[in-house]
């Protein structure tokens, strides 16, 4: 059997997406993005070229997509062959070309130094940007571009914006998505996707500032700062922009769901905030919280855990106090409060001898959201009946003369176990479904549990093996419907967060 492998690109795309959203460049909430076409600065080499299929995949089709390419007169023939490369990949990628060329009428201009390479540059993007304004640009710089601009600016003399090395955006127009990833896996990536760019040998010429700094400088700090050596710089960087450049993110936007005892947020986007602001935003958050009743958690968990957390790895189940606890999946933060108190909460079903002029009943959960339970004198069972955005389930309650069970709503503990099937084969533990889910681990405090005796039968979204049930075709039939506050609730459960 051959396994498929995974994509290459799905670990930055996600990332990725949030620098958009962070810089409102992708429709959120039925807010329209800031522009409606994107230019991509593209060179031929690995970084642009990656960013490149990076940008066609993080698109949509209201988003129109062009290549830019700029040809700088400083060897006729690599200049002639990279045109050619970038004109090929915007055929294979299906997408239009605006090239244009140095004024220079020297074609082969060796010695140029890169100040006079960066202005001319930047002439063509503020040319191409004042012809056509409904666009942004897109430029491939990365980490170890940024860091290697912050040890250029250490010793220039430089104030502390200097310090920022290179900005995620510049003049409100020009955007750098890849400052998050460095050369090295960006290069990986293409390899694994089998994506050919062109390797530029003037990297590799020592007469370069940024060259020698690459070479040789960066070679010596990591010899006496392990394992990380200059990439630390790449943090402090990141830091200052926060510090110093305005903030587009304002918080009340930050949280992408919010409702008693639960909160859930965009760990890229609360690190993208300066130190202050996350503060400020824990605290107005935890606020908010307290007007429910709720213990609160010291802030100061919060903001060492949410400080040293990588938004790459799962954080499950970590206690951060008073009740709450935090688990990171997929970059999504969620907060959620345990509601110790109704730890041992459950509601007994009565039987169906004893349902007499019951019809219908709405149980509010001490956890949030609410489950509807209705009831019909019928023997058939109906599933898949909802009551608006829920999830529901159906089961056969015994009659005044059937065995007597024992039907119950509780909320999950440790040892539960589901029913088990007709081979009698042993019953599984609860435990085992979450591992498969992409529901976040918290989560799983918050959903009711239906249980036979000791048997789970149904988890909204997760379990049901209520057909399992042996009935002889009389008694009730019995309808739970779980809802929540969210109606888009449902969708988080069954997608990746």
């Amino acid at each position: 059997m051959t396994i498929p492998l995974l994509d290459p690109l799905d670990p930055f795309e996600s990332k990725a997406r949030d620098f958009f959203f962070r810089h409102a460049l992708l429709a959120r909430e039925g807010n329209p993005p800031r522009f409606r076409e994107w230019a991509i600065a593209v060179s031929g080499g690995g970084d642009s070229v990656f960013l490149c299929h990076l940008l066609k995949r993080l698109a949509t089709p209201s988003i129109s997509l062009t290549i830019l390419h700029f040809n700088h007169h400083t060897d006729e023939k690599k200049n002639k062959d990279d045109q050619k490369f970038v004109e090929n990949l915007s055929r294979t990628m299906g997408l239009p070309i605006y090239a244009r060329c140095s004024p220079s009428p020297n074609l082969s201009r060796q010695n140029i130094s890169e100040t006079v390479l960066r202005q001319e540059r930047h002439s063509f993007f503020e040319s191409y940007l004042s012809t056509h304004p409904q666009s942004a640009i897109f430029l491939g710089h990365q980490l170890d571009d940024r860091i290697e601009t912050v040890l250029a600016n250490l010793f220039r003399g430089g104030g502390p914006r200097s310090l920022i090395g290179i900005a995620e955006e510049s003049r409100g127009r020009i955007f750098r998505p890849l400052l998050g990833f460095r050369r090295e896996e960006i290069r990986q990536a293409l390899v694994l996707e089998g994506l050919p760019y062109r390797d530029d040998p003037a990297n590799l010429d020592p007469a370069h500032l940024r060259n020698r700094i690459r070479l040789t400088l960066r070679g010596e700090i990591d010899r006496f700062f392990p394992p990380y050596g200059s990439r630390h710089l790449g943090h402090l960087a990141t830091l200052m922009e926060r510090e110093i450049s305005p903030n587009r993110i304002l918080t009340p936007l930050l949280c992408e769901e919010e409702s008693p005892g639960k909160v859930r947020f965009s760990l890229y986007m609360y690190q993208s905030l300066r130190p202050s602001a996350q503060g400020l935003f824990l605290r107005s958050l935890l606020n908010r919280q307290g007007n429910f009743g709720l213990p609160l958690p010291p802030e100061r968990n919060l903001l060492r855990t949410l400080e040293e957390a990588d938004p790459g790895k799962n954080l499950l189940n970590y206690p951060v106090g008073k009740d709450w606890i935090l688990s990171i999946v997929f970059g999504r933060t969620d907060l959620v409060y345990k509601y110790p108190e109704s730890n041992n909460w459950r509601y007994e079903l009565p039987p169906g001898a004893q349902q007499d002029g019951f019809t219908a009943t709405t149980i509010p959960l001490p956890r949030g959201g609410t489950l509807f339970v209705e009831r019909s004198n019928r023997s058939e069972i109906v599933r898949d009946r909802s009551r608006g955005p829920g999830i529901s389930a159906s089961l056969m309650l015994p009659d005044q003369t059937g065995p007597k069970e024992s039907f119950s709503v509780c909320y999950w503990t440790p040892g539960q176990r589901i029913l088990p099937d007709q081979t009698g084969g042993s019953p599984r533990s609860v435990s085992s479904i979450w591992k498969n889910r992409p529901l976040p681990w918290s989560r799983k405090f918050m959903l009711p549990v239906l249980c036979r005796g000791p048997y789970a039968l149904w988890i909204p979204g997760i379990l049901d093996v209520t057909g399992l049930l042996p009935h002889n075709g009389s008694g009730s039939a019995v309808t739970l419907t779980y809802q929540v506050r969210e109606r888009s609730e449902w969708k988080k459960f069954l997608e990746n967060p």
